[in-house]
């Protein structure tokens, strides 16, 4: 008799167990099969779109340096940049909204230096990441700001600062434009 209670008691762990890992399993469906929250076209997940595409970036006295593609990644939740200069150097951005903070983040590598970075649209319509720069020779790292300001013209002015003495000194400042004949996404 004690061995049948026991048993018993067996097949019900054994047969709860089942049911609430099924459950569990129905459940992470359920939640998995919700779009995120940030493939939706709300803001701040849709401010960086202006950026979506193919850009050539010049020098502010026209001179051309480097290519640069913008494309959205993962349900929309992350926008990729790649970037390459005429003599070869190349950089790669992730941007993405951190769902912990709901600020926009950039984390950008490249060969020399990488940035980590956040922030994002402003009252005055700037687009505008503060945060730091690492050079990968490990000396010092410093905070930088970078100031993304779309023109009239579709153009993105880029201006990146560095803080020293608590000053903010700008360091450089380019434009993005879009290739001659392509059109614009947004």
């Amino acid at each position: 008799m004690q061995q049948d209670n026991v048993a018993s008691a067996r097949a019900f762990a054994l047969a709860l167990t089942i049911c609430l890992s099924l459950s569990t399993v129905k459940t992470a469906d359920a939640q998995s099969s919700r779009e995120p929250i940030c493939a939706t076209d709300e803001s701040p997940f849709r401010d960086l779109d202006f950026l979506l595409g193919a850009w050539e970036f010049f020098t502010l006295d026209g001179r051309m340096i480097a290519n640069q593609v913008y494309s959205r990644r993962e349900k929309g939740c992350l926008i990729l940049e790649d970037w390459k200069t005429l003599s070869g150097e190349t950089g790669t951005g992730m941007n993405f909204v951190d769902p912990f903070t709901g600020k926009w983040r950039q984390v950008w590598m490249s060969p020399r230096f990488h940035l980590d970075y956040s922030g994002g649209l402003v009252d005055t319509g700037l687009f505008v990441l503060e945060g730091r720069m690492y050079p990968n020779d490990g000396s010092g790292a410093a905070f930088i700001k970078g100031i993304y300001t779309r023109q009239q013209d579709g153009s993105v002015r880029k201006e990146f600062l560095r803080r020293s003495d608590g000053e903010w000194q700008s360091f450089f400042v380019g434009v993005a434009r879009r290739p001659v004949g392509q059109v614009t996404s947004k």
